[in-house]
């Protein structure tokens, strides 16, 4: 399979939830399945996403979000003010997020569906451990 035949598998829940309301595109850049509407959408769009995609954060909680998160989505982690994380089943590794993109004009917004980093999460060692096992 293809990068957008796999987006259009595993993002089938949220294309199927948001096509009443928007209409997707494969961008090939960022290699994502895209939709962009105007603000006046805003408020339907996120409450039908969010039922797709439970678990979000902003610029400011993305900074405590649990490694795992930042690991799975990738350059997608890094958010800029208004701009949110979506996800869903991060307790077994997640195929797919949404990456929610206000346009800097104000009457644009985006909504990107990716997918995950598929190397396995794998838990850095704290540094108690670390100290541990350098005396031991």
């Amino acid at each position: 399979m293809n990068q957008e035949e796999q987006l259009r598998v595993h993002g089938k829940n949220a294309i199927d939830a948001l096509s009443p309301i928007v209409k997707w595109k494969y961008d090939s850049f960022q290699n994502v399945m895209l939709a962009e509407f105007s603000v006046d959408k805003e408020e339907q769009v996120l409450i039908s996403l969010q039922q797709v995609f439970p678990d979000s954060w902003d610029a400011k909680s993305i900074k405590k979000a649990p490694a795992k998160v930042k690991h799975y989505a990738g350059p997608f982690a890094k958010l800029a003010k208004k701009q949110k994380l979506l996800a869903a089943n991060l307790n077994n590794q997640t195929r797919i997020m949404a990456a929610w993109w206000p346009w800097g004009h104000g009457a644009t917004v985006s909504v990107r569906l990716f997918l995950t980093n598929t190397e396995p999460y794998v838990e850095k060692p704290s540094l108690l451990h670390k100290l541990r096992h350098l005396f031991a």
